[in-house]
């Protein structure tokens, strides 16, 4: 089995290789408590997410390139989950976004949601590994999309 990798599957292998790592390393500066990683705010998801970014790489491998493009929005969904859940306040009884961050009490938590908040709201404030996680979605989605474009002309 002879795989050969073009220019879209290195951008796709690489972006989902910065997110991966990036996950897990320090992300955001939180006063008093330290520094977090994406890992430490969002535990559970964090795994779904890294699989996603992966599965991207893993079936350019298999050659299934024109999959690469849904692994990307996987991705995406599993990083803007929590957004997309609470968006309008009133779809619950939790009073949305809002209303858990103001029910938080554990010092930790109120950390993790922040971090959750300033993923992308201020990139000059991230550590190095805010900005592998935030630039590998970037360049793993870009790679992606070109790899399913390419497929689909193929």
């Amino acid at each position: 089995m002879k795989i050969s990798l073009g220019r879209n599957d290195i951008i796709t292998l690489v972006g989902s290789l910065m997110v991966a790592i990036g996950a897990f390393l320090p992300m955001v500066e939180i006063g008093r408590i330290g520094t977090m990683s994406y890992a430490d705010a969002a535990d559970p998801e964090v795994y779904l997410l890294v699989a996603f970014a992966l599965a991207a790489t893993v079936v350019i491998f298999l050659d299934k390139r024109k999959f690469s493009l849904f692994a990307a929005i996987g991705a995406w969904l599993v990083l803007l989950w929590p957004v997309i859940k609470n968006m309008g306040g009133d779809s619950g009884d939790d009073g949305g976004l809002m209303g858990k961050l103001s029910k938080v009490t554990d010092p930790i938590q109120k950390a993790a949601s922040d971090v959750a908040g300033r993923i992308f709201s201020n990139v000059f404030d991230m550590e190095i590994g805010g900005l592998m996680f935030v630039l590998g979605m970037i360049v793993m989605t870009v790679g992606a999309v070109m790899a399913f474009m390419a497929a689909k002309k193929a």
